[in-house]
């Protein structure tokens, strides 16, 4: 079967399309025959060589949707249409290949209302949005929120389970012009402009001078430190990406002046959704399948590229940062 995968760390070219054999589930598994997977910025890092467990030879992809194939499992049986995340890409072969085999943690149905592509685009943004939203930031209904990226996928999601399950005023944030009057034709209100003015500025102009309760930043580098400059006195950053830096830009001023607000001592706290327990997984999935079941969510895609076409899409990805989720199909 066809494959991508990487031989040496390296720019976009390193990746190549090869053959290797097809896997065999082991017991309690399922073979899954891949329709699409999505290309994620975790992605770039491995293949780099920033992730140092991660060698050369492994296939790249964290995510994906298809069909299961061959005798299935009671719960997953053989033609179910399955979403596919777990540690795909890094600890195991990824989902840039023709069939993947899932455990029953790994797979779950995909809603009847969505494509291949966008089923293959929801796993990594929607499970890491929903358990930043409640295993991080303990969202209540009410709560004021920055959300920087609206056109990344995990703050695209993040938005919008936060929305949905009853977060006050949400502020998100486009770095040009033309994403944020994407957004805005969209339907996301609140939506600054990082090419007219600082995330702060434009955080202290909406909000009076007050600022946010909470900050979750996808995001990284110098939005780290703008987002900490935009919450509340006692208010916390809860930093989980970085696809503007890895070197965040922090004012130390800003923490320590800030120290002592109603809530307590302002904060900047990282966050990864894989050392998350299989329960809150569980419970972040019966959270979100209802949504995109009903519409009140869904993916927002950029464009699709063959199997074949993996680096230009991750350059796609990484470079033109895109609004919305790059998809393989295959």
């Amino acid at each position: 079967m066809r494959a991508v995968r990487f031989d040496e760390y390296g720019d976009y070219g390193v990746l190549k399309v090869v053959d290797v054999p097809r896997p065999e589930p082991a017991d309690g598994e399922v073979l899954v025959k891949l329709a699409a997977s999505a290309v994620n910025a975790f992605d770039n890092t491995c293949r780099r060589g920033w992730v140092a467990q991660v060698p050369p030879g492994m296939i790249q992809g964290n995510e994906g949707a298809g069909v299961v194939e061959g005798q299935g499992t009671e719960s997953l049986p053989a033609g179910s249409r399955v979403m596919v995340v777990g540690t795909y890409g890094f600890a195991r072969p990824g989902t840039w290949q023709e069939y993947v085999t899932a455990g029953p943690t790994e797979a779950v149905r995909v809603p009847d209302n969505l494509t291949d592509v966008e089923a293959a685009a929801v796993p990594v943004a929607y499970l890491a949005a929903q358990l930043a939203l409640v295993e991080g930031i303990g969202l209540t209904p009410g709560m004021t929120l920055l959300i920087p990226g609206v056109g990344g996928s995990v703050g695209n999601a993040a938005i919008q389970l936060a929305r949905a399950q009853g977060a006050g005023r949400i502020i998100t944030s486009a770095g040009r012009t033309e994403k944020a009057e994407h957004a805005r034709t969209l339907g996301y209100t609140d939506v600054l402009d990082l090419s007219q003015e600082s995330l702060s500025a434009g955080v202290m102009r909406l909000t009076d001078g007050k600022g946010v309760d909470v900050a979750l930043d996808s995001i990284g580098g110098e939005i780290t430190g703008e987002a900490l400059k935009s919450v509340v006195p006692g208010g916390r950053v809860l930093q989980m990406g970085y696809p503007g830096g890895t070197s965040l830009a922090v004012d130390s001023l800003t923490l320590i002046w800030s120290a002592k607000g109603a809530g307590g001592s302002t904060s900047i706290q990282g966050f990864n959704i894989y050392f998350q327990s299989p329960e809150a997984f569980g419970a972040a999935w019966s959270t979100i399948l209802p949504m995109l079941a009903d519409g009140r969510v869904k993916p927002a895609i950029d464009r699709t590229y063959p199997l074949a076409e993996a680096a230009e899409a991750t350059r796609r990805l990484i470079e033109d940062r895109p609004f919305g989720k790059v998809v393989l199909t295959i």
